[in-house]
């Protein structure tokens, strides 16, 4: 029987998930042959949350735009059922999953496609658009919920297939370095800390 993934990614109003909000979630849930479903949510804008230029210049949601939208705390809980007895997937997972966190959804096995890509192709830049680029994988509407989530499904599947055929291990590992030092650790995540040049774990 092959895994099932939700490969997931959540737009947000800033770097802070203690005091900024989640603008879009997107979700697809495959076992990397087939399709099982897909989420797509806008979510609506809180009060006293404000929507910077930079951000809408970014993700191209402004605050018409989201007047459509479901509450957060209402589209968390319906991410939360859509992976449900998955292995989620997202690029640069501990940020989106900081997000979760505030509401206690910390799923117990992840991958991260940056770390992944890091941990394949060691030396090159594990942006999202720099891998999509390398590997020939469309990427339009960077910064949209749903055209990241299409296109990490693709970056997963080549990067998955060399992890695993060099043998690297990689479901709920992380790497800490310098350069972008973790603020989240995820539960039961293996962080190599490349500032200490250990492993460190969160059991809890």
């Amino acid at each position: 029987m092959r895994e099932i993934y939700t490969v997931f990614d959540l737009e947000t109003t800033g770097l802070d998930p203690t005091k900024d909000q989640i603008t879009e979630i997107a979700a697809i849930r495959t076992d990397l042959i087939r399709e099982y479903g897909r989420l797509d949510v806008r979510i609506t804008k809180n009060s006293g949350t404000k929507l910077t230029p930079e951000i809408i210049n970014l993700t191209g949601i402004n605050e018409s735009m989201m007047r459509g939208g479901i509450p957060e705390e209402l589209a968390i809980p319906l991410l939360a059922c859509f992976m449900s007895g998955s292995i989620v997937v997202a690029h640069h997972a501990p940020f989106d999953l900081s997000f979760l966190a505030r509401y206690l959804v910390e799923p117990s096995s992840f991958v991260c496609t940056r770390v992944l890509s890091k941990l394949v192709e060691p030396g090159e830049s594990a942006s999202l658009a720099a891998v999509a680029e390398r590997r020939g994988i469309e990427l339009t509407g960077h910064h949209r919920a749903m055209a990241d989530v299409e296109a990490t499904v693709k970056i997963f599947q080549q990067l998955k297939a060399e992890a695993d055929a060099l043998g690297i291990r990689y479901y709920n590992v992380l790497i800490n370095d310098e350069k972008r030092p973790l603020t989240y650790i995820p539960k039961l995540a293996k962080v190599i800390d490349k500032t200490k040049g250990e492993i460190v774990s969160r059991k809890q």
